[in-house]
């Protein structure tokens, strides 16, 4: 007597909580054709690291062959993708045109093909249904202290958004204030280059629930920085400056944002139980936060 089929949906959510790294989900692809044709592969796909340009291309040689048997294959398959390393921006921009799906993006790319003209990555950047951004923003453009973000529409629907360059802040908020979305900031800080004013403006958004500051100097002098220049702040988060691999794959793709989460709401917790340190005083994340 054949077994009866489960409902789809019971599938999947045995799918996702049976799969805890990609060598367990490839094995899956071999459970049944059934199995494979309608979730495992998907699953496979569902968050992807570019680390170098042979890999991008041949990731995006294997979406188009997938896409002409399911032409929305990768805009429904690919929910976090991660490219980096000597990806050029043409192929980057090609991967994001397919992806189109893709909610949860980190663009660590350094472009070597960036001659100045129409930058290709801004049209699928900008159609992305972006809700968590983790990028450099060489990537998009090249260095101006006078560019502001909020005239891209790939940050209009972000909120939770990530900047690696260490530069911001130093002379622009780059236009940060003015992304009224964003509840979630991660930025670099530095005593002797960031403006205390720059980083006022941007604590004074009422949006802002979280804000990490990754540093590079002893603990103590960028706490004392904060201090004297009244930028002390319950939402303020101190993290490692390097932040550690993207991720593993069926890992949580949000766990920078959770670590800081739960840095925010024990400190405001432990405030109304009155055993906190004080409210304003900025607590280090020892443990690496990764994005």
């Amino acid at each position: 007597m054949p077994v009866p089929a489960l409902p789809l949906e019971l599938e999947k959510e045995i799918f996702i909580l049976a799969i805890d790294c990609i060598q367990q989900a490839y094995s899956l692809l071999f459970v049944s054709r059934r199995y494979y044709c309608r979730r495992t592969e998907r699953l496979l796909y569902r968050k992807i690291v570019l680390p170098n340009e042979t890999i991008a291309v041949s990731f995006l040689a294997s979406l188009r062959i997938r896409s002409q048997r399911c032409s929305d294959f990768a805009q429904g398959a690919v929910q976090s993708l991660c490219i980096e390393g000597d990806v050029l921006l043409s192929t980057a921009a090609d991967i994001l045109s397919l992806c189109s799906g893709t909610t949860n993006l980190a663009l660590w790319i350094a472009p070597s093909d960036f001659n100045g003209t129409t930058n290709p990555l801004l049209r699928p950047l900008n159609d992305l249904p972006l809700t968590s951004l983790s990028l450099s923003l060489s990537s998009i453009f090249q260095y101006t202290q006078f560019v502001s973000l909020s005239t891209f529409k790939a940050f209009s629907t972000a909120t939770r958004l990530e900047i690696l360059n260490a530069w911001v802040l130093w002379n622009s908020t780059v236009g940060l204030e003015y992304l009224h979305g964003l509840t979630h900031l991660c930025l670099h800080i530095h005593t002797r280059r960031t403006k205390p004013e720059l980083v006022t403006t941007l604590l004074a958004s009422s949006n802002l629930q979280v804000v990490v500051f990754r540093i590079s100097e002893d603990i103590d002098a960028v706490q004392t920085f904060l201090k004297s220049n009244s930028l002390s702040d319950s939402r303020i988060v101190l993290a490692s400056q390097v932040p550690t691999a993207w991720g593993e794959f069926g890992g949580d793709n949000m766990s920078l944002w959770k670590g800081a989460d739960q840095v925010v709401d024990w400190r405001r917790a432990s405030t109304q139980r009155g055993s906190a340190p004080r409210q304003n005083e900025p607590l280090y994340c020892s443990r690496k936060l990764a994005s």
